[in-house]
């Protein structure tokens, strides 16, 4: 055991799983209080070896999942109990999306359509600065980015509704 350094376990889209069958018995030795050296701490014996358990205080556990699939229902009480859940907002002032591209900011791009999608959807349908991050002032960079990564969202977002996607990226974005 190292308990000189802290360690986190990633958990990405941790609402599209089962989480009973993730955690299974373990999860109550997530809790602060019931892990090693804490005054309630619990310790199990795994059922193939035979070893004792129990979950370090220095592991850190970050879930993720985006906003858009945010079904609470699907986490267990159990689990939303256990974890914070911290809205992770699209960044706007990143040095990143500062960079023009064809006379416009990735960033004032992204405000653009974040603002259209929030009117016509919420604010748990925006779409995140890292679609941007890469781009330094290269138009075809820009393109592919809409064309692999935000466009299929939008058709997502919108079942292929070309007309709403249209009212999203707005008038002068296709060519004729």
């Amino acid at each position: 055991r190292d308990s000189e350094n802290d360690y986190a376990l990633f958990i990405d889209e941790i609402n599209r799983g089962n989480v009973s069958q993730i955690f299974g018995e373990l999860i109550t030795l997530i809790e602060d209080d019931k892990r090693e050296g804490k005054p309630n701490a619990i310790e199990v014996e795994l059922p193939y070896s035979k070893k004792k358990f129990s979950v370090p205080s220095n592991l850190y556990i970050v879930g993720t999942m985006n906003t858009a699939d945010r079904s609470v229902e699907a986490l267990d009480t159990a689990l939303r109990r256990r974890f914070s859940f911290t809205e992770m907002v699209p960044r706007y002032d990143l040095a990143e999306l500062q960079t023009k591209v064809a006379g416009f900011t990735p960033s004032s791009i992204l405000q653009k359509i974040n603002s259209r999608l929030e009117k016509l959807l919420d604010k748990d349908h925006l779409i995140g600065h890292s679609y941007f991050l890469d781009i330094n002032g290269d138009l075809n960079k820009l393109i592919l980015a809409f064309q692999h990564k935000i466009i299929p969202l939008l058709q997502e977002y919108f079942y292929g509704d070309t007309g709403k996607i249209g009212l999203i990226l707005g008038k002068g974005f296709f060519e004729a």
